[in-house]
């Protein structure tokens, strides 16, 4: 009896410990679960805007009763005194320590290379021949919240019927204006297929370059969008597009949160959010299962995600010094030339590709020229602001700007991105889609790095003219007369189609009016590869300059000779040197070949049919977008010459 009513107690006992049990891991789960509902609303539950002082003063004080707010020509001067200094600090520069072995830029800068910049800065830099060419576009200055702004301004010439947009275009550290060198004429000159051209008003930020630095602490990447949204009102310039990398996108950023209703459109080379706590849990939560938030193509842009973060850690020892002691560092590089050239050019080397650093020159002069790099250290060196451009990591990455939560705040403005291969961070659009409610694309580009505008000029302004062309198709302003047939049938000229870049991106044909194109299907693995690619890059290279446009698209319909990814085929692409336009792989034959091609071909039969007989066939297309050549396997592109002749 005993026993039993032991047993008894026993399986009471049970069922009240089961049933505390019960009770705590409810209330646990009931928790838990508010909290995370609380934490996710409160992650994506925007901040309101932050109140902004839009003429907050940056200047000196006392404040002047009757400041000149007048808009000021402005020289770049290489005086001799300065050049004079400057020889004389390079002639009596201590030596270097001799660099470890066979370590590259892995150290930094390579100081037996950097002896040869060096050299070549004091003694073979053409100082007043880059003097003229730094003036070659019109400098200003002008007075904004107490600084004296320093910018360049470009207006187009322009023919009937072509609007002229205002482009603002930022640049960031350690750049100057000088990255926008080679692009500018891209932007200001009017092309094919679009209606309208920029003017391009290129600031030096806050502190950088020929722009008077700030007085007083705060002055962060919000504020600096207040500066340069003032610039444009100051300009008379109401409504205009963005275009930023580096600290121009956090900047542009900001203006775009900030002014919606004058930002017509933002271009970032490097689009991020830094500070988003759900796009970091994405991307966190990516690394378990690449495929739930990018295409397998691009998985190597962010994992294995330790990697890119040892990478990171790595290249970001600049900027904890810079956010916590700029005016130290600043002190060597202000006295220093070598020091100065050594800190900024190292950039140049490692964020243009992680790879370049196991060169013994850093590959420096694989995608720049020493001209170039040395104009853009000459800004700083000139102007002394190194110390004042790099304060504003310290003026950014603080508790003050961002407690301002400026990327957890949606912006309506349509945005569009560039990612370059080598771009120091890779998000994919999805967690973009976070802030930029209207991300309207990402250009994908299998190459190229950090300073896209000096580097890949072409690609950069091929890439802003199709933004802001959707821009305007957003905003109603960009409409064409006709929509673009499809059809083969209908269809008059090429320029009536669409097709699919290799990047992914769709583009109007429209684009090359005015130019002759030659169409050529192509293949990797075809015994007429080597010939025709060769001697197309050829000859894009010799007429290019005259007006001729090379369309290739890859096709895989003969003995499965194309049989790569688009990745594949740009890598294939790459290393052959190619730069006329490659597109996305199609069929030319049989009832899914692309109407372009069914239009080609029915413009200019094939003496045996209309079928494409192999790869490497060929179309050249006149002035007017009418197919008037049509041109066999056999025949090689150098062939063409007298064709084209006829077609000038």
């Amino acid at each position: 009896m005993n026993k039993k009513q032991s047993n008894k107690d026993k399986n009471i006992e049970t069922k009240k410990s089961s049933s505390l049990l019960g009770r705590v891991f409810f209330i646990a789960a009931f928790i838990g679960g508010v909290s995370s509902y609380y934490v996710y609303k409160v992650v994506t539950t925007p901040p309101e805007i932050p109140k902004v002082n839009m003429n907050e003063h940056w200047g000196p004080y006392p404040l002047d009763p009757k400041p000149d707010l007048s808009i000021r020509p402005f020289k770049i001067e290489f005086s001799d005194a300065m050049i004079n200094d400057l020889r004389e600090r390079l002639l009596h520069r201590r030596s270097l320590p001799p660099p470890l072995e066979n370590v590259g830029f892995s150290y930094g800068f390579n100081s037996n290379f950097l002896t040869q910049v060096l050299d070549y800065w004091q003694n073979k830099y053409n100082f007043k021949e880059r003097e003229r060419f730094l003036n070659k576009y019109n400098h200003y200055k002008t007075k904004i919240q107490g600084l004296d702004i320093h910018f360049i301004r470009v207006k187009p010439e322009i023919a009937d019927g072509i609007t002229v947009v205002p482009l603002l275009i930022m640049h960031g550290w350690p750049g100057s204006v000088r990255e926008f060198y080679e692009i500018i004429p891209l932007l200001t000159t009017p092309r094919p297929g679009y209606k309208f051209v920029f003017e391009i008003i290129a600031p030096s930020l806050p502190g950088f370059g020929f722009s008077q630095g700030q007085h007083r602490a705060g002055l962060g990447a919000t504020d600096m969008g207040v500066i340069m949204h003032n610039l444009m009102k100051r300009l008379g310039i109401d409504k205009y597009y963005i275009q930023g990398g580096d600290a121009g996108h956090s900047i542009g950023s900001a203006m775009a949160t900030l002014f919606p209703d004058n930002v017509l459109g933002f271009h970032s080379n490097i689009p991020m959010l830094m500070n988003h706590p759900l796009g970091t849990f994405y991307i966190i939560l990516g690394s378990l299962w690449p495929s739930l938030i990018e295409v397998p193509e691009l998985h190597s842009r962010m994992y294995p995600f330790l990697d890119h973060i040892m990478w990171l850690i790595e290249e970001s020892g600049y900027m904890h010094i810079q956010a916590t002691k700029p005016d130290t560092v600043g002190v060597g590089l202000s006295d220093s030339p070598s020091g100065l050239a050594a800190y900024i050019l190292e950039k140049f080397s490692t964020w243009t590709n992680p790879e370049f650093k196991k060169a013994a020159d850093g590959n420096l002069l694989r995608k720049f020229t020493l001209t170039q790099l040395l104009d853009n250290v000459m800004i700083y060196w000139i102007s002394n602001s190194i110390t004042t451009s790099v304060r504003m990591y310290a003026e950014t990455l603080n508790i003050k700007e961002i407690g301002k939560k400026m990327e957890l705040i949606p912006t309506p403005v349509p945005t569009w991105g560039i990612k370059f291969k080598h771009e120091l961070m890779y998000q994919p659009d999805f967690v973009l889609k976070l802030k930029y409610k209207n991300y309207l694309r990402s250009t994908v580009v299998e190459d190229g790095g950090h300073f896209a505008a000096l580097e890949n000029p072409e690609i950069m302004a091929d890439d802003i003219f199709e933004a802001v062309n959707t821009f305007r198709d957003f905003h109603g302003g960009g409409k064409k007369e006709t929509e673009p047939h499809t059809s083969p049938e209908v269809a008059k000229t090429i320029y009536d189609f669409t097709v699919t870049d290799i990047n992914g991106r769709e583009v109007s044909l429209e684009k090359y009016r005015g130019y002759v194109v030659l169409i050529v299907n192509v293949a990797s693995e075809c015994g007429l590869t080597d010939t025709n690619y060769n001697q197309l890059n050829e000859l894009y290279e010799k007429y290019g300059s005259r007006g001729l446009r090379i369309l290739a698209f890859p096709c895989n319909q003969f003995n499965g000779q194309e049989p790569g990814s688009p990745r594949e085929i740009l890598e294939f692409t790459k290393n052959r040197g190619v730069r006329f336009d490659i597109f996305e792989k199609i069929d030319v034959n049989g009832e899914n070949a692309h109407p372009l091609w069914k239009f080609l071909k029915r413009s200019q039969p094939g003496t045996l049919g209309e079928f494409i007989k192999w790869n490497f066939s060929k179309f050249i297309v006149d002035k007017n977008g009418a197919p008037v050549e049509r041109l066999g396997p056999n025949v090689n592109p150098l062939d063409l010459e007298p064709y084209l002749a006829k077609y000038w």
